[in-house]
């Protein structure tokens, strides 16, 4: 259950559903935490004893349930960008207090079973002697307490750490992919991918940002390519951003999509006129930044004499996600050429309408985000974004094709990344027998 609430919260669509999940949760958590400190405690407390007493955990979780309560009801009547800003730090003050809850009560249930405590602790509560008075003598409750402490702090700094570091801890991905159809001319070349960036979400952290940008120049990319949700909803989150992205440099071109928060879907309009004048202000927004959009269209790159096509769709995804892509109409003019790129946001149609059915040789998508949080290490990786999407980073390849997943630049949801940095993809492209490989 909550990993489907994380999702919505994730893509901002507080649903009543993931309200009653994320209410249903704080009072478990708070009713089983209250009945372990009753435990471990000599005395009530009274109702009023902070932070101890029965007033402070009913309060809390009462704030917070009221707060969402609020939130359920402006996100969608929302018309402008402040409220996303808003809700996602009230989201990270949430589960900056409750994850770690959550911790504590399970690591103490946990532990207290797995240890059996019965046949380690005497009928007074102490440790067995194992080892002759060398070590201080513990009681049952202060070790489980310490346990359970110790596993609260775990994800408490590192969510903390997210929050202050690793939002803006840009990850750069290197791979290199060879094509015998590619044009000689194109052999080396260099494409640096990003992808939802979600400007309402990173507020005005221009000099952050400024950062990824001289990261991408430094790579002397040829091309960039930029895979949708520029916005979480409004056109209004643009404004500024221009002095920031518009130092990227491509010699052959800068090219971008639509992602499915860039249609102004998750909010209320007062007419259709306002969403389409809001999708026209995103649509030149990513002008405005210096990025050709193709909106179920293509263009053709040239270089001495060989050519190379980009192809971009509007989203395509399944439902409860929008499939505004067209992607026979997008590839219609260049059917015939040597070697083709698809720039779609929503990784889920790679399987549905691309790979084994058309003859794109790489596709590019984002969405994703790899949920903004995972563990990897060295060939482990491991997110709940995997639990949603059959592809949700990195690199895929069927026969001759190939899909890479970008986990985005930005975030959504909460202001965070923990084990999933923001991501920068460099790509090389070489001519020779179908493979991947480091660069």
């Amino acid at each position: 259950m909550e990993i489907v609430v994380l999702d919505e919260m994730l893509d901002m669509k507080f649903t009543v559903e993931a309200f009653i999940g994320l209410a249903l949760f704080s009072l478990l958590v708070d009713y089983f935490l209250y009945r372990l400190i009753q435990e471990q405690r000599d005395e009530t407390p009274s109702p009023f004893t902070f932070p101890f007493g029965s007033f402070w955990f009913c309060s809390i979780p009462s704030i917070f349930i009221v707060l969402f309560v609020v939130y359920l009801v402006i996100i969608p009547v929302a018309t402008g960008p402040a409220v996303y800003v808003q809700f996602q730090w009230l989201l990270t003050s949430y589960l900056l207090i409750y994850i770690p809850k959550f911790f504590y009560v399970a690591g103490y249930r946990l532990t207290h079973r797995v240890v059996k405590v019965k046949a380690k602790f005497t009928p007074e509560g102490k440790f067995k002697t194992m080892n002759d008075g060398r070590y201080p003598k513990i009681t049952r409750k202060k070790f489980l307490s310490q346990v359970g402490i110790m596993l609260a702090s775990a994800p408490f700094v590192s969510l903390l750490f997210g929050v202050m570091k690793g939002r803006f801890n840009f990850s750069t991905k290197y791979t290199k992919l060879t094509f015998p159809n590619l044009p000689d001319a194109f052999d080396g070349m260099k494409i640096v991918q990003i992808s939802d960036l979600h400007l309402g979400s990173l507020n005005s952290n221009y000099s952050e940002m400024e950062a990824a940008v001289e990261i991408i120049n430094a790579e002397n990319p040829d091309m960039i390519c930029f895979t949708g949700d520029l916005v979480n909803n409004f056109y209004e989150e643009t404004l500024g951003w221009e002095k920031v992205f518009g130092k990227l440099k491509a010699p052959m071109g800068k090219y971008s999509i639509l992602g499915n928060h860039d249609y102004g879907d998750y909010s209320h309009w007062d007419s259709e006129d306002d969403k389409k004048e809001n999708l026209q202000g995103i649509t030149d927004a990513h002008k405005r930044l210096g990025f050709h959009i193709l909106n179920n269209e293509s263009s053709i790159v040239e270089r001495n004499g060989d050519q190379f096509a980009v192809v971009g769709v509007e989203n395509w995804g399944h439902p409860p996600f929008p499939q505004y892509g067209d992607l026979e109409k997008a590839g219609i003019d260049v059917q015939n050429m040597p070697f083709k790129l698809l720039l779609s946001h929503d990784p889920d149609h790679w399987d549905a309408e691309v790979v084994g059915k058309t003859n794109y040789d790489l596709m590019l998508a984002g969405h994703t985000h790899g949920m903004q949080f995972g563990i990897e290490y060295k060939n482990f990786h491991w997110s709940p974004a995997k639990y949603k999407f059959k592809q949700w980073s990195g690199l895929y390849k069927k026969e001759n094709q190939f899909l890479y997943v970008n986990r985005g630049l930005g975030f959504l949801g909460m202001p965070a990344r923990v084990g999933m940095p923001p991501e920068i993809t460099v790509i090389e492209l070489a001519k020779g027998l179908v493979s991947n490989e480091p660069m």
